[in-house]
């Protein structure tokens, strides 16, 4: 698709509100990602040839089967896209608002989208073509136009006992918090202490800054946990982050090894379904 499309796409479907009648995309949360589908197909002229609509041409059945793909993949895209707006990225901005006040944010969305977006073809017909996208939430990070300045975490010095733990698991449910690109977990004094600031991006976009889950089941088997994770049930909710109690930040940061696995987004949320 030519990209001067996919940036029309955008403008159209931010301006409209994004969400915009029935759209054959979702976000998934859980497995980190945005799955959409689109579906094209061939007319048939009265001798039972392929004809493309487009030009009104004639085609062979080999043909006809390449042109109704690329379209299903086009419409997969356009549908993808068409649902990113509403995409909240932190506690203050959805995408939609990157996109409309930074010129680098609309042109580096559906670059990105473009090329890491994946395809599965799912043929439904004799020249009806499906396609299904799947394109991972981390790669937004690379078109947000955010700095991720690798601070160093927070350190303690009134820890007595260090334990290795091999990632943070927080259970918000209950709480109102819904995921996000870039979520922070804040300390009972109303600090960050885990945010875009702390993390390693090539590691965030990757793995997302946080993966969520429905249940502490999930969470224990998640490929993130490890086998060692600490679980924390958060005890409030500041500005749509998890606030986590000073005894359990105390365990989690009581090793240097701990606040590594939280540099590797090592982090997982458990959130109500």
């Amino acid at each position: 698709m030519k990209k001067i499309n996919l940036y029309l796409i955008i403008f159209s479907v931010i301006m409209l509100n994004s969400f915009y009648g029935y759209s054959a995309a979702r976000i998934d949360w859980i497995n980190g990602s945005i799955v959409s589908t689109g579906s094209s197909s061939m007319a048939i002229d009265e001798h039972g040839s392929p004809v493309d609509m487009e030009t009104g041409k004639q085609v062979s059945i080999s043909d006809a089967r390449t042109i109704s793909y690329e379209r299903a993949k086009e419409k997969a895209l356009s549908e993808a896209i068409s649902l990113i707006g509403e995409i909240q990225v932190d506690n203050e901005k959805k995408l939609k608002e990157l996109v409309l006040n930074d010129p680098a944010v609309r042109k580096n969305i559906p670059e990105v989208m473009e090329v890491y977006s994946r395809y599965k073809e799912k043929p439904s017909g004799y020249l009806t073509s499906s396609c299904e996208l799947n394109f991972s939430l981390g790669y937004l990070l690379t078109a947000i136009n955010y700095s991720f300045p690798g601070d160093s975490f927070p350190e303690r010095n009134d820890i007595d006992i260090s334990t290795l733990y091999t990632s943070l698991i927080i259970d918000v449910r209950g709480l109102g918090i819904k995921p996000m690109l870039l979520p922070s977990i804040i300390n009972e004094n109303g600090l960050e202490i885990y945010n875009k600031n702390f993390i390693n991006p090539s590691d965030a976009v990757k793995y997302n800054t946080v993966s969520y889950v429905y249940s502490e089941k999930d969470a224990l088997k998640h490929k993130k946990a490890g086998k060692h994770p600490f679980i924390s049930a958060a005890l409030r909710n500041l500005n749509g982050n998890p606030v986590v109690s000073d005894n359990d930040l105390k365990k989690i940061f009581s090793n240097k090894k701990n606040i590594e696995y939280l540099n590797k987004c090592r982090v997982i949320f458990i959130i109500d379904r």
